[in-house]
């Protein structure tokens, strides 16, 4: 017996998408953890916080065996969860960087349930419980990948200034929640009628593009692919002419969405940035001496490194 018609199951589909205010398309955890320290060979620290309406939190702290630089609070995507992500920053702890990255609720082993709400005061307290534990004078660079991109934009607009952390890369991010979700329902015939009604259900209350202006004095690095076939680069170029100086934008040639820094050049351009934090230059002027030029502060490049 057939309980519903092809359409009719569309109908359903887009109706309690329409009720959920397409929410819930914007986040995928998992509770499976994979093993990453034991294959990528790291050491880890499990750390737990409290959220704002008291949900558990869970982290990594990853510390650096190095002569330490600073600390890097990594705010990953929308799917999997940490021990998935960790993969894409865990070889800055071989540069002198410590790492903490956090799960938002209801991924991993934090409880809950993620909303936009929730997750940016998730990071929030992740955040401050890494403020309270930061004994030394070293910077803090906020590094947000793909969905927590906007979050970090977000966590960073809306700290007061003695909180601010020394700078903000925002990795493969999307400029709007409701670009995003109308340019990614208009790739399927199935759902291209449905891209406008649905795309303006969803929150503009988080929104990067109008977050991103309230930010300043804190050096911020742009970093996207020409080939990201999920958030084109066209997002990073519009937060990029909103953001306030100083700031930089690289352009990779990389395919895929946040796989950037499987490129060992990429890795080590980006260790080099990080030295020289907080003057931001050029991607391929990275790992160059440097005879400083105030042009380097706000310079859209377009790298050839593939």
């Amino acid at each position: 017996m057939q309980l519903f018609k092809p359409e009719k199951l569309l109908v359903y589909f887009v109706f309690v998408l329409l009720l959920s205010g397409c929410e819930s398309l914007f986040f995928w955890p998992s509770k499976k953890m994979v093993p990453s320290p034991e294959y990528f060979n790291f050491t880890k620290q499990d750390r737990f916080f409290t959220s704002e309406d008291g949900t558990i939190i869970h982290s990594w702290l990853l510390p650096t065996s190095k002569e330490k630089r600073g600390t890097i609070f990594f705010l990953h995507g929308n799917a999997q969860n940490l021990s998935y992500h960790v993969a894409n920053v865990y070889w800055l702890i071989d540069k002198g960087w410590d790492i903490v990255i956090i799960d938002y609720r209801g991924y991993g082993r934090s409880a809950g349930k993620p909303n936009f709400n929730a997750v940016q005061k998730d990071a929030l307290a992740g955040y401050h419980a890494l403020l309270t534990q930061h004994s030394d004078k070293l910077p803090i660079i906020v590094w947000g990948q793909s969905l927590g991109a906007a979050v970090a934009i977000n966590l960073a607009a809306n700290l007061p200034p003695e909180d601010l952390p020394q700078g903000l890369i925002i990795d493969s991010g999307f400029s709007s929640q409701r670009k995003i979700m109308q340019e990614t329902l208009g790739k399927s015939w199935i759902t291209w009628l449905f891209q406008y009604p649905l795309s303006w259900s969803v929150t503009t209350e988080y929104s990067p593009d109008e977050a991103i202006v309230k930010i300043k004095d804190i050096p911020l690095l742009f970093v996207h692919s020409a080939n990201d076939p999920l958030i084109s680069s066209s997002h990073a170029e519009t937060l990029f002419e909103l953001a306030n100086t100083p700031k930089q934008l690289w352009i990779s040639k990389q395919q895929g969405h946040i796989t950037i820094w499987n490129n060992e050049e990429w890795r080590e351009r980006l260790s080099c940035q990080l030295s020289n934090w907080p003057m931001l230059l050029p991607v391929e002027d990275a790992c160059k001496p440097q005879n400083f030029d105030p042009a380097h502060k706000q310079q859209y490049y377009f790298s050839d490194i593939n």
